[in-house]
């Protein structure tokens, strides 16, 4: 075996790499000031949508305003997991799933946001995770309440910015992780895998929620 001196030019060499190692910044750590002002101004729409004089006007509004700011089409595909290949097969189950999943998932966000009624939105800083996904760090501030840290993964594709999960709160679980775990569960051992029947509850469940939504107004 050859030994290799180590002279002290070698050895300076080598700890200067070690520091550029240590404060080389991840190659995807840096802010995405775009990502950042959609999320921003997106969200800020949607929080004012939720002051609307009538119940009426509130859903009308966030509706149309978290069609454009959430993928829900790419988070419907996700929640299904392994089933997701049944939706290949069957043009017309995979039609209504989606629609039918993308009423549940504004449904969803509407009543997880309205106790945030007249609060204000403050984007602290981003994440780049890959090349087209940000994950954007954010506080609302309900008026006269306790703020809420918000992540935002938002995905950039050739229709642009979409949001395809949020996290809400301390314990940071994101939404559409959850709803893949419960969606799973349920296919598991609820309904053998069928689809349709997975479909009828999310429908019920999106009624149930307009429901609360109405009540509360």
């Amino acid at each position: 075996m050859t030994t290799r001196s180590v002279t002290r030019a070698t050895f300076l060499s080598g700890l200067v790499g070690l520091g550029a190692l240590a404060v080389a910044p991840d190659a995807h750590a840096a802010r995405n000031a775009d990502a950042e002002t959609f999320v921003r101004d997106n969200a800020a729409r949607a929080l004012a949508a939720l002051g609307a004089a009538s119940a009426a006007q509130r859903e009308q509004q966030f509706r149309q305003l978290m069609g454009q700011f959430a993928d829900t089409r790419r988070i419907g595909l996700f929640v299904l997991g392994r089933y997701r290949g049944a939706l290949e097969a069957d043009p017309t189950l995979r039609s209504d799933w989606l629609a039918a999943f993308e009423q549940y998932a504004i449904a969803n966000y509407q009543t997880q946001f309205s106790r945030f009624n007249g609060a204000s939105i403050n984007v602290s800083g981003s994440e780049q995770t890959s090349a087209t996904m940000v994950e954007v760090i954010s506080t609302i501030r309900p008026r006269g309440g306790d703020p809420s840290t918000v992540r935002w993964k938002v995905l950039r594709s050739d229709h642009g910015w979409r949001v395809t999960d949020i996290a809400v709160g301390a314990d940071a679980l994101w939404l559409s992780q959850v709803q893949q775990r419960i969606f799973l569960r349920q296919l598991d051992t609820e309904f053998n895998g069928d689809l349709r029947l997975l479909l009828a509850d999310v429908r019920e469940r999106t009624d149930s929620m307009h429901r609360s939504v109405i009540a509360r107004s």
